[in-house]
């Protein structure tokens, strides 16, 4: 049950997640586009600004001006127009920058923004700072949203020149630094705080419906849970009712077996005694349906006791031989024995579970071919192991079930005229026994051509 409780926890967890990703991802693209909003109002206002402090009178104005693109020109006319006097005669003026360097090192990314930041240069020259509450005046009129906001002017050695804005918030989620001039004599840092209140405000709808959603998930996530539970309860009921039951009927078919292996002990008339031991034979598979039954239900709580002796394995192997003709006589079969172990070799296994083991591989061999099917039962050692086999010239298996063939209630669907009566838990219940041996099982099989099942019994 365990779990279950982990699965539903994590199910939980990666909603959560999901949901906290998903309103990251929606703050993300509000604060980027709100950033946006800021540069593009900041370039505005920057530009508005420039032009106010453009009309203010200096020495230069009135006269004509020289300009040409730094970009198009060749670099020995630049050069040389570098070289010429600002003011030659008095008749006319000459501003001239290259604007190579400054877009090498970044600080500007077009001719516009280079002839910008030497009008700044020009501006400061002549004492005519940027103005920061003209700045910021245009730059709320022009902002479509209320953002708390604040400009640092400072010098090359960062000692504060002025200062404009809104001081009350600490930490911004929003900064920009701007050099003034190609100089670099002034640089002016821009901070806004984009309030997460303000974007929850704006998109209250889309995160209420995502907080619902995530509470419409985990309601259903703990409704499963609790079908689980009560499924879990109702198992372990049903199991415990199956096994009273199975338990109740283990205690008359033992009995009865007792008394059918007495009567034909003791019985002289022939055909009497074939009948009681062909009923002694039928009620001993009865018995090994119903310890099959018992075991598959318990599946993994089931503890399995091994009680080891020596076993004479190739005696085992001639009883289930005798046992799977009488019980299958209706059918036409072969069922022979391979052995190839020493003779004096008896392997401490429990003989009982043993004998389970290969009456199913053998009954499985017998059952699921057609009339006229050969089976082998080879004993033999590999590596010092004693091994046993059940081979079968039957229908044999596809590959796509071979690995699932051992868990419980696990049956391969047959073709039209090939259906066999099986509940899924004979080589389950097998595969137990093995384990409890310390041994393996395993199986190889070509659709058509057979199938050989394996088992191992190691010493202790």
């Amino acid at each position: 049950m365990k779990k279950y409780y982990i699965i539903a926890l994590v199910a939980m967890a990666a909603i959560l997640i999901l949901l906290i990703s998903n309103i990251k991802g929606r703050y993300d693209g509000y604060v980027q586009e709100v950033s946006e909003a800021i540069d593009k109002a900041y370039g505005y206002a920057e530009l508005i600004e420039r032009q106010i402090r453009g009309r203010i009178p200096n020495p230069d104005s009135g006269r004509p001006v020289i300009s040409y693109d730094v970009e198009t020109t060749p670099k020995q006319w630049v050069d040389s127009m570098l070289s010429l006097p600002k003011v030659k005669n008095g008749n006319y003026v000459i501003y001239a920058v290259d604007g190579r360097e400054a877009k090498a090192k970044g600080i500007a990314k077009s001719d516009s923004e280079v002839s910008a930041l030497y009008w700044h240069d020009r501006y400061i020259d002549l004492g005519f700072f940027i103005n920061l509450p003209i700045l910021d005046s245009i730059f709320s009129s022009h902002m479509n949203m209320d953002v708390p906001h604040r400009y640092i002017l400072s010098d090359k050695e960062k000692q504060v020149i002025d200062s404009c804005g809104d001081f009350s918030f600490k930490q911004a989620n929003y900064q920009r630094n701007y050099q003034i001039g190609l100089k670099g004599r002034q640089f002016l840092q821009m901070e806004a705080l984009i309030s997460f209140k303000k974007f929850a405000k704006k998109e209250v709808f889309p995160l209420l419906m995502s907080f619902l959603l995530m509470l419409l998930a985990l309601g259903c996530v703990l409704m499963q849970l609790t079908v689980i539970r009560k499924k879990e309860r109702a198992l372990l009921q049903r199991e415990a009712a199956t096994g009273g039951i199975i338990h109740d009927l283990k205690g008359p078919v033992t009995t009865a077996i007792s008394i059918m292996e007495s009567l034909k002990d003791t019985e002289k008339d022939g055909v009497m005694k074939d009948i009681e031991s062909h009923n002694a034979i039928m009620l001993k598979h009865v018995q090994h349906e119903i310890e099959t039954l018992g075991n598959t239900i318990r599946e993994e709580r089931m503890h399995i006791i091994v009680n080891r002796k020596p076993t004479d394995i190739a005696l085992l192997a001639e009883t289930v031989k005798q046992e799977v003709d009488m019980v299958y006589q209706a059918k036409q079969h072969t069922i022979s024995i391979d052995n190839q172990l020493p003779q004096d070799l008896m392997p401490e296994v429990d003989s009982d579970k043993v004998e389970r083991i290969l009456r199913n591989l053998v009954e499985n061999a017998v059952k699921y071919a057609d009339a006229g099917v050969e089976v082998q039962i080879r004993l033999a050692l590999q590596n010092n192991v004693p091994v046993v086999m059940v081979q079968d010239n039957g229908w044999g298996i596809a590959p796509k079930h071979i690995k699932k063939i051992f868990k419980p209630y696990y049956r391969i669907e047959q073709p039209v005229g090939r259906h066999r009566n099986g509940h899924g838990m004979g080589l389950t219940n097998s595969m137990h026994l093995v384990r409890a041996h310390g041994g393996k099982m395993w199986v190889q099989s070509e659709l058509g051509k057979g199938s050989t099942f394996s088992f191992s019994l190691p010493q202790t």
